[in-house]
């Protein structure tokens, strides 16, 4: 079960999104029914599908 704080890696290209796949980002937070996970880098948050990654 993933938390807030978790490193995740993008398994998949997420569309209109400059982020790397396969890279390695931190859960800042997740949607009540799970299919979103907030992403955080150095630049911002990002909304990408809970299926677009993996869990380490």
């Amino acid at each position: 079960m993933l938390k807030i704080g978790d490193t995740i890696q993008l398994i998949e290209k997420v569309e209109d999104m400059q982020l790397e796949v396969y890279g390695y980002y931190e859960v800042f937070d997740i949607m009540f029914d799970g299919a979103f996970i907030y992403i955080l880098d150095g630049f911002g948050v990002y909304k990408v599908p809970s299926d677009a990654i993996q869990a380490i």
